[in-house]
């Protein structure tokens, strides 16, 4: 029989116990389909399920190069709307690291990091996993969330067996908007650009960017340099002369294009010049005329 004093340490132990195990994040991959063949692609989603509001995320996803190549990350769907480290495809098989932030945190299941597509290569097992996943949480001071990951263990076979299909991307990305920065301590206290586009189907493959004096209505006969480029971007004109154009592809090839204008048409010292350039003109001017006088005397 148990006593009142087991009894009673018993609920005093759930009671310390319960918030721990109430507010634990987990982390789990999810493959889509769950049956592959080798030259199948596979989808495997990042899921975050929280109980409670988190909003910072990391960590490394290991994958066996041996049995799978990562192809394309999708990012379309993502609880993370600003990524301190975005994941990408790696060009030697290494790991895939990422590290994001949710403002105003995230709390609920099935809650999308990112996916990666990746190419079945042989039969096997492959084996998926997350190393030094971190999830802190949205409560003012960063605090850590105890996080449980569920590694994935996919059976390929030998045979193709149709893999992963994406849905069509016939829809540009989100309109976005660029964000003039100051900051001593980053670029030497360069002037730099913050921006970041959505695409909630195939997501954001890169931007490009081009920056020109020339107005646009003069752009078919000089057109602007793209380059590409990532957040944050030094500009190269620190006079903000120039009309910066963005422009944020998704894995489609969908282009959506936004403008930072200028802020001065000319620097101080072509303002300078051109005073001077008037002035000369002026005095040239004034100085003819006084010949011309002199003459009609």
């Amino acid at each position: 029989m148990i006593t009142r004093i087991q009894f009673f340490s018993f609920v005093a132990f759930l009671f310390l116990v319960s918030p721990t195990a109430a507010s634990a994040a987990t982390i789990s991959l999810q493959a889509t389909p769950t049956r592959i063949g080798a030259g199948d692609v596979v989808r495997v989603s990042v899921l975050l399920d929280s109980a409670i509001p988190t909003n910072a995320f990391s960590g490394t996803l290991q994958y066996p190069a041996a049995l799978l190549e990562p192809v394309a990350i999708n990012d379309g769907s993502s609880i993370i709307s600003l990524w301190i480290m975005h994941p990408t495809v790696p060009v030697t098989g290494e790991p895939i690291a990422f590290a994001g932030i949710t403002p105003g945190g995230f709390s609920g299941n099935a809650g999308m990091l990112f996916s990666v597509l990746f190419r079945a290569k042989a039969a096997g097992t492959a084996e998926v996993s997350l190393a030094g996943s971190e999830v802190l949480r949205n409560d003012g001071v960063g605090g850590i969330e105890p996080v449980t990951v569920h590694p994935l263990a996919l059976a390929i076979g030998s045979k193709s067996s149709g893999g992963y299909v994406e849905t069509p991307d016939l829809v540009p990305p989100e309109s976005f908007t660029a964000y003039l920065g100051d900051d001593p301590q980053l670029f030497d206290g360069r002037k730099y650009l913050v921006f970041m586009a959505v695409d909630k189907i195939s997501g954001i493959d890169h931007y490009m960017l081009a920056e020109s004096r020339v107005p646009s209505f003069l752009h078919s006969f000089f057109p602007p340099s793209w380059q590409r480029t990532i957040s944050p971007y030094a500009m190269a004109d620190q006079n903000l002369t120039s009309t910066v154009y963005l422009k944020a592809v998704d894995r489609a090839g969908n282009e959506r294009v936004t403008i930072f204008p200028l802020s001065h048409l000319v620097t101080v010292y072509e303002m300078l010049s051109l005073l001077g350039i008037l002035l000369i003109v002026v005095f040239l001017w004034q100085k003819g005329q006084g010949r011309r006088r002199r003459k009609n005397l």
